[in-house]
């Protein structure tokens, strides 16, 4: 149910607004600008009938009022004077549409229903916006080892300065999220920031996004399509993979760069990039270039500023931080209560070398916390989501785990362990040599009168 306002000084037309919407919305009512104003600024509206001329001033300084409390609430103005100047000036004033007098029940659902549809889209838009604002405030890059601080002062310096940059480092490493950093901390964050991967589309398939195109432009082109670089308008586009952009398209690019202006495929019509440009590889561009995959000249130009991003394994320390982050966020996210990391477990993580980078850090983590039974991370829940782990390193680990969650209540856990595991070695060691108790006695390092006395202890005495 949506609250609407209607400012009208006719109570016959208030009243058949109520009437009208009396099943579906609340209708607050206002006579005159300085009650509508007053009920407001005291109420959340969603939309507004406002009468053209009502008494005590012109309905359009009202409409002015309205928009400078709340620039996102629709206004549709009441008018008999459905004129061509009322009209325009309703609309340039912030109006969302008008209706005229006698008024049309009908194009008042139909106004009402796209209004309220527009301003929950709206409404909608504005929350991502600011949840992406807020997920990209550069509080929450994570990492307090040398080489991040470095990058995160690279990045605070970009943020204002409108300049083209580059970001290099290995898959995985966050590349995109550097971009979006500084997206959304730039003047430019309430525009949109687009991301396309160079290196996942043909030739062809990549022109058409980058550019668009006008109908006709080729055979299937029945209608005009926008591009990315349009799409973007004052935002910032990404372009990740750079290194794998066609050599014709490279020129393409260089052209805009150079320009700052493109045409659509099949289009004579220039317009005008407004868009700040960042890019992103993992390859090594002055070899690309050596081998005559780069261009050398595009390479100056999108290498103004530049950023490199360590692999995690050159930055060790900050794993524990992000483990802490990833831990919590999936926390929330999966409704689990993993409360951390055994001592152990975390120093598995940070001795492993992370071929997949933050990007595999962040999946194992997220693996580990949905399918770990209880509430910490334990070295026995490792192994099968990463690889190249010495899993010798941790038998005993694992065993204590274990024995801990059975025994950890008793008194004399020492001699409890030890006991526990003399009996199973003597056991294992004997049935793999057939309980020959001279193998057995070289084997455990004791003596065969040992041995035999051991045996009777766990009833295996054998032959």
């Amino acid at each position: 149910m949506a609250q609407i306002l209607v400012i009208d000084d006719d109570k016959n037309i208030i009243e058949s607004f109520k009437r009208l919407f009396s099943d579906k919305h609340k209708v607050l009512d206002a006579y005159n600008g300085e009650e509508a104003i007053k009920l407001i600024k005291e109420n959340a509206v969603d939309l507004i009938f406002l009468d053209y001329r009502i008494p005590g001033g012109n309905g359009l300084e009202v409409l002015k009022q309205i928009k400078n409390i709340d620039p996102d609430i629709f206004v549709i103005i009441i008018t008999a004077f459905g004129t061509f100047e009322t009209i325009i000036e309703s609309i340039s004033s912030g109006a969302y549409d008008y209706i005229e007098k006698p008024l049309d029940i009908d194009k008042i659902n139909i106004l009402t229903r796209r209004a309220l549809e527009l301003k929950k889209m709206t409404k909608y838009i504005n929350y991502i916006r600011d949840e992406q604002i807020k997920n990209y405030n550069l509080k929450h890059l994570i990492g307090s080892s040398e080489n991040m601080q470095n990058l995160f002062k690279t990045i605070g310096r970009l943020v204002g300065n409108d300049v083209t940059v580059l970001i290099t480092g290995e898959s995985g490493t966050g590349k995109e999220l550097a971009a979006r950093a500084i997206h959304y901390n730039s003047s430019r964050k309430t525009e949109p920031f687009i991301a396309v991967n160079c290196s996942g589309l043909t030739e062809t398939l990549l022109e058409n996004e980058l550019f668009g195109h006008e109908p006709q432009a080729y055979t299937g082109a029945s209608t005009k399509r926008i591009g990315k670089f349009e799409a973007a308008g004052e935002g910032t586009i990404f372009l990740d993979e750079i290194g794998d952009m066609p050599l014709t398209l490279q020129t393409k690019l260089l052209r805009i760069l150079q320009e700052k202006e493109f045409q659509r495929l099949g289009g004579v019509k220039n317009i005008k990039l407004k868009a700040r440009i960042i890019t992103a590889t993992n390859k090594d561009l002055i070899s690309e270039i050596q081998n005559g995959t780069f261009r050398e000249d595009l390479f100056y130009r999108i290498n103004v500023a530049s950023i490199h991003l360590p692999p995690l394994r050159e930055r060790r320390e900050d794993i524990p931080e992000l483990i802490d982050y990833f831990i919590n966020s999936s926390r929330h996210k999966l409704r689990k209560n993993i409360r951390g990391i055994s001592n152990r477990a975390l120093e598995m993580l940070k001795n492993y070398s992370w071929p997949g980078n933050v990007r595999e850090l962040e999946n194992v983590i997220t693996n580990l916390c949905i399918n770990t039974k209880g509430n910490i991370i334990n070295p026995s829940n490792i192994f099968k989501y990463i690889t190249k782990v010495d899993k010798e390193t941790d038998i005993f680990d694992d065993f204590i785990e274990k024995f801990l969650i059975k025994y950890g209540n008793e008194d004399n856990l020492l001699n409890l362990a030890c006991s526990a595991i003399e009996k199973k070695l003597i056991k294992r060691i004997g049935e793999k040599l057939n309980y020959n108790k001279t193998s057995m006695a070289k084997t455990l390092g004791i003596s065969r009168v040992t041995v035999q006395k051991k045996l009777l202890e766990t009833d295996d005495a054998g032959e």
